[in-house]
């Protein structure tokens, strides 16, 4: 048999997943990503007033994270047990009422901090609690909103 994977059905309703050819796990590769991401930190520290080193640092941290995805250092096993309850499923349902209770909540709260930010803003920009404020909220609103996509599309 020439196939790539084999599914064997082992007893008590648990599948057996193999793999005839195990992804190598590349660490020169890994090694590499490191070293970028070294060079990432010193090209965004060094550079602080160049444009061009800050440009080539981020370059470097986004090539870091691609080589350390490609490397497949971290990846799953190349045995992986599971029972046919969670291959049949498609995960848990949708995010709970407490979740979106949160959710609905940060509504007018978004709406508040920009209103406390607007009105300072007319004002003339004389404190700093407003800018806070509006930051922790939509900081708020980001991570539950966010969860609630994520757990909807899942």
């Amino acid at each position: 048999m020439t196939s790539i994977r084999h599914i064997i059905t082992a007893q008590f309703g648990a599948l057996l997943v193999m793999s005839k050819t195990a992804p190598q796990k590349r660490y020169g590769l890994y090694s590499l990503a490191i070293l970028f991401l070294v060079l990432a930190g010193a090209g965004l520290i060094a550079g602080n007033r160049s444009f061009a080193i800050r440009s080539l640092g981020l370059v470097a941290l986004i090539v870091s994270a691609y080589f350390v995805r490609i490397s497949k250092v971290h990846g799953p096993p190349a045995l992986a047990i599971r029972t046919d309850l969670e291959a049949d499923s498609k995960g848990e349902k949708g995010p709970g009422r407490l979740a979106w209770a949160i959710g609905i909540a940060l509504v007018p709260a978004a709406g508040t901090s920009y209103l406390y930010l607007y009105n300072d803003a007319i004002h003339g920009y004389h404190e700093a609690l407003p800018v806070y404020v509006f930051a922790g909220v939509a900081l708020a609103c980001a991570t539950v909103w966010a969860y609630l996509v994520a757990k909807l599309l899942s």
